[in-house]
């Protein structure tokens, strides 16, 4: 059971998950792929996956980046649907595991691509834009059409 003075208190099953608990996940995802490229090391990046492995598994407040990160970020009354966090989660999981395999099948090119997208999408939405979001977005919307005109 959480503390109600605990930073995670109320967020166990959150609907709404606080934008600077997602910046944190976010920053340690780019810390992580900064430090894989600069040490020549893509090996690295199974930090980052097992982190996003347990959000993905276990919920927001067990992520290792949130918990190390998050009171570095300015607080923000702002927040981010779950099921955005969720999505985006699945896209970061997706590129992490598309880099990795890429660099153990010796396609380093390849592998340097996902990294590249990934890095992208983090840079972006700690800009500002979250490109994950608008994936989801249009994703919906085709649903939503689709089952207007079926």
């Amino acid at each position: 059971m959480q503390h109600a003075s605990s930073p995670f208190a109320g967020f166990s099953c959150a609907v709404e998950v606080p934008m600077h608990w997602v910046r944190a996940n976010q920053t340690g995802i780019l810390l992580s792929v900064i430090a894989a490229i600069v040490l020549g090391e893509p090996l690295i990046l199974l930090v980052p996956l097992a982190v996003q492995l347990i959000t993905r598994w276990f919920g927001i407040r067990y992520n290792p980046f949130v918990r190390l990160l998050h009171r570095l970020m300015p607080r923000s009354a702002q927040t981010e649907s779950r099921e955005l966090l969720r999505f985006n989660n699945l896209l970061a999981i997706l590129f992490l595991i598309g880099a990795l395999t890429a660099f153990l099948l010796q396609a380093p090119t390849v592998g340097y691509i996902f990294v590249a997208m990934l890095s992208a999408a983090v840079i972006l939405a700690l800009s500002g834009f979250c490109v994950g979001c608008f994936i989801y977005f249009q994703w919906k919307q085709l649903r939503a059409r689709r089952r207007q005109a079926g």
